[in-house]
């Protein structure tokens, strides 16, 4: 156990780890600056509309960067600070890498968490979620080729004209369908998940009408995060009492 996590902890590990987690941001203010640079030759927002965006986006990763965090403090001490820094930083889920690291260490005798690591199954484990990735650097650009120029042809409203029922019917409905998918996801693992969800969305609704009736856009930007953290909350002190 001690070899396996000097190795997840040694130096070569902290400096791929970095190494990734700065292709990731370097990634990030790429797209930012071409995002920077759309809306200032297409005019589609005004710079107030594009500071409450970022604000707004800020704040409500804070709520579920939080429950990231916790699974990572797990991932920390099975698998080593620079693997869970290297997934984390690059996917984001820490529950998808660490089911992904569990597949992996089993598959080489091993189950994460519960007996002593061995170098075989961190080597099968880091293997196990690179191949998992993969899958969303195939994925992506096969699905979403060509649809971004399709949906902006039936959503984007032609010059001088409104914009058309299908265009608000897909716009409201896609991220619907989404939302739903997720969340069922979620919400069939066991009851207490279900009113968490339930809980978040509650609250969700009555800060958006409390943030309106005070007038408070701050209050209308922090609901989401506000309502991520009362489910937390909630699921967390009905999973210690049931």
């Amino acid at each position: 156990m001690n070899d396996a996590l000097q190795l997840a902890n040694s130096p070569i590990m902290w400096f791929f780890a970095l190494l990734i987690v700065g292709a990731a941001i370097t990634e990030a203010v790429l797209i930012f600056n071409l995002a920077r640079k759309y809306i200032h030759q297409t005019n589609l927002l005004t710079r107030e509309e594009t500071m409450t965006c970022l604000k707004t986006g800020g704040v409500v990763s804070v709520g579920p960067a939080l429950s990231i965090f916790v699974i990572a403090l797990s991932m920390i001490s099975m698998l080593g600070a620079p693997f869970t820094l290297m997934r984390i930083g690059m996917i984001g889920s820490a529950s998808t890498e660490l089911t992904a690291a569990g597949i992996g260490a089993e598959a080489a005798g091993v189950s994460l968490g519960m007996e002593p690591l061995t170098g075989t199954a961190f080597t099968a484990a880091l293997w196990t979620c690179a191949f998992m990735s993969c899958g969303y650097l195939i994925f992506v650009p096969l699905v979403t080729r060509g649809i971004g120029k399709a949906l902006n042809r039936v959503i984007v409203p032609a010059e001088g004209k409104k914009q058309s029922w299908l265009a608000w019917g897909l716009s409201a409905l896609l991220p619907f369908l989404i939302f739903v998918a997720l969340s069922y996801i979620q919400v069939s693992k066991s009851m207490i998940h279900l009113i968490s969800l339930l809980i978040a969305a509650v609250l969700m609704i009555l800060l958006n009408v409390l943030a309106g009736k005070l007038d408070k856009k701050w209050l209308r930007q922090w609901a989401m995060c506000f309502s991520v953290l009362g489910g937390i909350v909630v699921g967390g002190v009905l999973n210690v009492l049931l």
